[in-house]
């Protein structure tokens, strides 16, 4: 597994930045060191200290939904690596963990990404900070259109820009509003402290 740096967010809780780096690091150590689904189900709750004082990044959310991953406990590790996803959008190890996860979960040997992510596909692959970033250049881009044709400006390429920037603008700002709402009312997860048991 590559190690990924931790990106500490501030806040007014208990730990301060040196204490989270300390507590990430005992998770990194804490992963690399694990074979059995009980060390990784140990190394879930330390990187589950981190989401209980407030850190919101996606290496967090990707480590712990792997680790989840690994100690069994499969539908954790998909919000948790569904949460990763918002913030760093869709890639490589994301996407795999992702469909072997699903693929558990429906007891199979592969699993199909479900239709809703191909359609939506800006909402699932770009992070969410792309999105608003998108969103903010078409809503700059509206108003400056408007602003044109209002001033008696009547092409035919004003209007084209007028159309294309509020649909952007709608589309992105939308998939922002619902990637915030999701992750404002995300909680933290419930980590058994017993793995499955295994039938071979």
């Amino acid at each position: 597994m590559v190690s990924i740096g931790l990106l500490a967010t501030r806040t007014s809780f208990a730990l301060d930045k040196s204490e989270r780096t300390f507590i990430w690091n005992e998770a990194q150590a804490g992963m690399a060191a694990a074979r059995t689904p009980d060390a990784y189900l140990r190394a879930a709750q330390t990187y589950q200290k981190l989401v209980d004082d407030g850190v919101r990044n996606g290496p967090l959310f990707y480590n712990l939904g792997t680790a989840l991953l690994q100690a069994g406990q499969i539908d954790p590790a998909i919000d948790a690596l569904q949460r990763a996803e918002r913030f760093l959008g869709t890639q490589g190890d994301i996407r795999q963990n992702l469909k072997i996860a699903m693929a558990r979960k429906a007891n199979n040997e592969t699993a199909e990404w479900p239709w809703y992510r191909l359609v939506l596909f800006w909402h699932f692959y770009l992070p969410a900070a792309t999105r608003m970033m998108v969103a903010a250049i078409a809503f700059f881009i509206f108003w400056a259109a408007l602003t044109l044709r209002l001033a008696g400006i009547q092409r035919s390429g004003v209007n084209a820009l007028l159309i294309l920037a509020a649909i952007t603008m709608i589309l992105f700002g939308s998939s922002v509003a619902i990637s915030w709402h999701q992750e404002a009312t995300a909680s933290g997860y419930r980590i058994l402290m017993q793995t499955p048991t295994v039938i071979k």
